[in-house]
């Protein structure tokens, strides 16, 4: 077997990451600079000062990775620290024994393996370059492995016919080792010259799972020392004129045997040593070699590198004893550089032998590929004579460099622009039959190709910084300047790259132009960003029609871009006018999410392609919100829902083609105050004592199933349904689900193991299909949802808007859906607070509106179970403040009037229940009638405690109280908190560090910590006031009023909730009864909810 020479490549210039980085480098250093993202183990890719770049590509490696850098491939083998024996640099992982019981050899590639495994131990090897010698393996018998390329080869050197004579030598058995792959015969070419002795065929092939062949191995020749040359040379093969003969293989299982030719090894003209050679190749390089000769028309040489195929050879010549025409065939990747420009391309080789002194040519081809069926009978075809080669070199006569090369730009040229993988180049001799004309060449030719990589063409053409895109025809903008701004993206295949741009202006059209030969150019733009250039004074005048395009270049301009057309106005639009009949200028009209549609004009200005427009509720005078005029020239309408009640301005401004704009018309008219509970309220279902509706609307329900009709209900009583088939409905549709509209309610769920609809409304399909809108419980995304199906059919699909955390079951909800038509979105709002918002289009579903319940796919289905309460249906948008506001609507959970006078117990006023009276806790008539509380730290503390009152104090509530302190101290004074294990959820008291009174948020039941709000003013000692403390959780807010009115604010807070009872006179912090007050209070009142600022003005009023 021979190892192929591998030439050391040319140390270049330090290795560059990228190719723009390579390119600065090699211009800056004035020579080539190797590109490290784009080396292999065969090709390396190289930036010249000029610009361009040079793949060099092999056939064979050339160079193998070692960490994060590439070395020399070096197959000198050494001992490793585990005492395996390995190369220096190889690009195949190969591990040869150190001797004793280890494998003989494994070759491994990509976690896939294939070796051979010696019977009995191995002699320490003696190690010679590439060459491992383990001694008499048998009496006389030497084994040797050496390192290849791509593999190993191992023969048996039998020494002298004694050790012939042995059996292990007659049939030579080996372990076969195998990982992910698995090893098979290959049955041989019929008349091929390995014929099997033994077994199904001569040549090994090992398989990955994914059929592919990983490794190859030949097991099938053996030669003698017969001919010329030493031991050295006769282990690469058999010599001129030299002996060799074929042998069986046979593999069963995990044994592979070698079966020599008997009657070789003993004929009398046989001369010892004799070479039995097994060997092993990787076979999944992108670049192959093949050799083909008429004597074995059907053997099958691809990539085989042993005996008399350690080279590339062509013409005519004799080979151990038999005269034969002998061709050759390179195969070289290009496919890296697909895409670019190429300037050159060579073949490059070495002659290592010509039969004479003469320049007798050696012709070169491009053919057809080669694949492992490649043989003399079955070439590929020879397509196109690339040209010749003349080099000699005879060792004996001529000696040379043998350095050759031939022309190949035009092939890989064709190759790129038909997008060929690969180039196959065919050696074969100018006259076959003169043995004059014989070459041999290394097995490692090169193809080396100067290229660039031209620029993209430029893309994402625009104006005015991207306000006006590319067009032609008709339809071309119109720009408002004579100096407008051009621009594009420009960028490269070579990452990092900086490019050139040259931008031209034709006046006219693209088909009929002129050009002025100038050209507006901009350097050093990244890959990747835009080019922008101002077009120079002179150039444009009005009225004319112009077109402009680009190129982008680094070392070489790309393609032109695509043509863009505009033409010129420098005359602004007149202002546009504006009328609403829902909104009429300077009258008050409509409401609070009550649409409008307002009609923009453009007055008498004929080119007006868009408008301009915003409202005072965006909080900006300057118009950016778009809507194309219904033509040039034309009108446009806006449908806008007002948020605020209160004058408001709609500013408008019109846009003619050029984009040149108008100035500012402003629209003055007056959203009129309405009371939220009743503007557009289309029905109201209290559902206290009956199923009526309290709208005015007498739009009354009617039960499905059992529904509970007293079920106690977040506002009074509500309606219980069990999930299964109760529900409600009112004949007839009460909304126009095509047109905005709103439905609110609260809602307790009971369960979430499946869909559940608190509000629905049927469609008039006669086969039912679908609701139009679901209120609901999602199941799937484990949320609140409000959702509309895009149409009458399941089929449509869904939109819907989700709330941004699960339910929790058991809670008082209160659920807002809304459409805005005019927005074209659903809205969800959960506990008063905006969730996500979904883009849909409405359709009219006039059918029956269902509570409990909804329709899909024309049956009814998700059953409520939970209790619904206090519903109602609106035909216009709720706003977030209104959402607000009827989530926050203030319910009195407790009242405790403190009038009795007596006992040791007080009654609150909307339950019916009593508090009881602890500690130091007495009754007080000085000026009102009161409790008076002694403030004694301890046991003895006066407080009162009483049932937990139903609200929670993780969303909106109230608490205030008269109270008089005795004396403020250093120590803080509660009046009214809630008790905890740990730490009361909120404490409304006095706060001694500032000495004001203060309304207290604590962090959790976990944390000692809190959030307070402050009154203005210093508290004062010995006289009555009214404090009232409200947690706003829509506004994530506390707020303290004294006396009825605002004194401090805190904002981002949040509340936490709990089960405790009600505490008068006393906190809980830190486990531990605290803060007593000490003095009197009267008159506690809890809501759920928060009162307006007129409502808690009114709380000051005793009871």
């Amino acid at each position: 077997m021979v190892i192929p020479a591998v030439a050391a490549p040319a140390a270049p210039a330090r290795e560059t990451g990228s190719e723009s980085a390579a390119r600065a480098a090699a211009k800056q250093q004035n020579k080539p600079v190797p590109v490290a993202s784009k080396t292999t183990e065969t090709g390396q890719v190289v930036a010249n000062p000029d610009g361009s770049f040079t793949l060099t590509e092999h056939v064979q490696p050339v160079r193998v990775r070692r960490g994060d850098q590439w070395a020399p491939i070096d197959l000198t083998l050494r001992k490793r620290a585990d005492g395996l024996v390995e190369p220096a640099a190889s690009p195949v992982d190969l591990r040869l024994s150190g001797g004793g019981a280890q494998k003989l050899a494994v070759l491994g590639r990509d976690g896939r393996e294939v070796g051979l495994g010696w019977e009995g131990a191995l002699p320490t090897p003696v190690l010679t370059g590439a060459t491992a010698t383990y001694a008499e393996v048998y009496p006389g018998a030497d084994l040797v492995v050496r390192a290849t390329l791509t593999g190993f080869s191992q023969l048996l050197v039998v020494k002298n016919a004694e050790a012939a004579k042995n059996p292990k030598v007659r049939k030579v058995v080996f372990d076969s080792h195998t990982k992910n792959v698995t090893l098979g015969l290959v049955p041989p070419p019929a008349g091929g010259r390995s014929a099997p002795a033994v077994g199904n065929g001569t040549d090994l092939q090992a398989v990955d799972a994914e059929g592919k062949v990983v490794f190859t191995g030949e097991a099938s020749r053996m030669w003698d020392s017969t001919g010329p040359g030493s031991h050295a040379d006769r282990l690469n093969g058999p010599g001129e004129g030299g002996r060799e003969a074929a042998m069986g293989v046979e593999l069963a299982g995990a044994r592979l045997a070698v079966v020599p030719d008997a009657a070789f090894l003993t004929a009398a003209d046989t001369r010892y040593p004799v070479y039995i050679d097994p060997d092993y190749q990787w076979t999944g390089r992108k670049n192959h070699h093949a050799v083909v000769q008429s004597e074995w028309p059907t053997e099958r040489n691809y990539d085989k590198t042993g005996g008399d195929l350690n080279d590339l050879k062509a013409g005519y010549a004799r080979e151990r004893g038999v005269w034969m025409v002998s061709r050759s065939f390179a195969e070289l990747d290009i496919v890296r550089v697909h895409g670019t420009t190429i300037h050159w391309a060579e073949l490059k080789t070495t002659v290592v032998h010509s039969a004479a002194c003469n320049n007798l040519p050696t012709q070169v081809w491009v053919t057809g590929g080669i694949d492992p069926g490649t043989t003399w009978k079955h070439q590929p075809n020879w397509n196109r004579r690339l040209g010749d080669i003349r080099q000699q070199n005879n060792a004996t006569y001529c000696r040379t460099d043998g350095q050759a090369k031939v022309d190949a730009g035009d092939v890989v040229r064709q190759g790129v622009a038909e997008g060929w993988r690969n180039v196959t180049f065919g050696f074969r001799a100018d006259n076959e039959g003169n043995k004059d004309h014989w070459r041999r060449f290394d097995l490692n030719p090169r193809l080396e190709i100067g290229y660039n990589t031209p620029p993209n063409p430029p893309t994402e053409l625009s104006m005015e910084v991207g306000q006006i895109p590319c067009v032609r025809g008709p339809n071309r903008p119109m720009v408002f300047t004579k100096t407008p701004r051009l621009r594009a993206r420009l960028s490269d295949p070579d990452s990092g790259a900086l490019l050139d741009a040259g931008f031209r202006v034709l006046k006219g059209t693209p088909e009929q132009h002129t050009w002025d030969g100038n050209e507006t150019r901009v350097d050093k733009i990244p890959s990747g960003e835009f080019a922008e250039v101002k077009v120079p004074e002179g150039v444009i005048t009005d009225g004319q029609v112009y077109t402009w395009h680009l190129w982008a270049g680094d070392y070489e301009a790309s393609a032109w871009s695509e043509m863009c057309e505009f033409t010129v106005d420098f005359q602004d639009p007149g202002i546009p006018a504006v009328s609403s009949t829902d909104y009429p200028a300077g009258k008050a009209s409509g409401g609070a999410g009550q649409t409008g549609r307002f009609q923009i004009m453009a007055n008498g200005t004929n080119d007006v392609e868009h408008y301009l427009y915003s409202f005072t509720d965006e909080e900006s005078d300057d118009p950016k919100n778009r809507v194309n005029a219904n033509g040039i020239g034309g009108d446009a309408v806006v449908h806008w829902t007002p948020a605020l009640e209160r004058p408001q301005t709609m500013y408008v401004r019109s846009v003619d083609r050029s984009s040149r704009r108008s100035p500012i018309h402003r629209y003055q008219f007056i959203v009129k105050p309405h009371d939220v509970a009743t503007a557009g309220l289309q029905a109201h279902w209290k559902l206290d004592t009956d199923l009526s509706d309290s709208s005015g609307n007498n739009r009354s329900l009617a039960p499905e199933g059992a529904p509970a009709q007293r079920a106690e209900g977040y506002r009074g009583r509500a309606s219980q349904f069990d999930g299964v088939d109760d529900r409600m409905l009112h004949r007839g549709p009460v909304l126009d689900t095509s047109r905005s509209f709103s439905v609110s309610a609260w809602v307790k769920l009971d369960r979430d193991n499946n869909w559940a609809t608190v509000v629905s409304q049927e469609s008039t399909d006669p086969s039912h299909k679908v609701s139009s809108f679901f209120l609901q419980y999602a199941d799937g995304p484990d949320r609140w949802a409000f959702a509309m199906p895009n149409k009458s059919d399941p089929s449509g699909g869904t939109a819907r808007a989700l709330s941004t955390a699960p339910p929790k079951l058991g809670m008082w909800t209160h659920l807002v859906g809304v459409y805005d038509a005019a927005g074209g979105k659903l809205s969800l709002y959960v506990n008063g607070i905006r969730q996500q918002e979904a883009a849909v289009t409405g359709w009219s579903g006039a059918g029956d509106l269902v509570i409990g319940a909804a329709r899909w796919d024309g049956g009814l289905v998700d059953y409520f179970p939970g209790t619904v309460d206090d519903i109602r249906v609106y035909n216009r948008v709720l706003v977030p403040a209104e959402a607000a506001f009827l989530t926050n609507q203030p319910i009195s959970r407790a009242h405790y009037v403190l009038q009795e006078g007596n006992g040791t117990t007080t009654r609150d006023a909307v339950t019916g229940r009593d508090a009881q009276f602890h500690g130091g806790v007495s009754w007080s008539a000085e000026e009102y009638t009161a409790v008076r509380l002694n403030g004694e730290p301890g046991p003895n503390g006066g407080h009162l405690v009483g049932p937990r009152p139903g609200f929670r104090t993780d969303q909106s509530f109230t608490v205030s109280a008269w109270v008089r302190a005795e004396s403020l101290d250093n120590r803080a004074h509660t009046a009214v908190s809630i008790g905890d294990p740990k730490y009361s959820p909120f404490l409304l008291q006095y706060r001694p560090e500032q000495g004001k009174w203060g309304f207290l948020l604590s962090c959790s039941d976990r944390e000692p910590c809190g959030r307070t709000v402050l009154s203005s003013e210093p508290a004062r000692a010995g006289e009555w006031v009214h404090l009232t403390g409200v947690y706003d959780a829509v506004a994530g807010e506390a707020r303290i009023y004294v006396d009825g009115l605002f004194a401090g604010r805190e904002q981002n807070v949040s509340g936490w909730n709990n089960s405790g009872d009600l505490l008068i006179g006393r906190a809980q912090w830190g486990e531990q009864a605290t803060d007593y007050f000490k003095g009197a209070v009267d008159d506690v009142k809890v809501f759920a909810g928060v009162p307006s600022d007129a409502e808690i003005l009114q709380l000051k009023n005793r009871s």
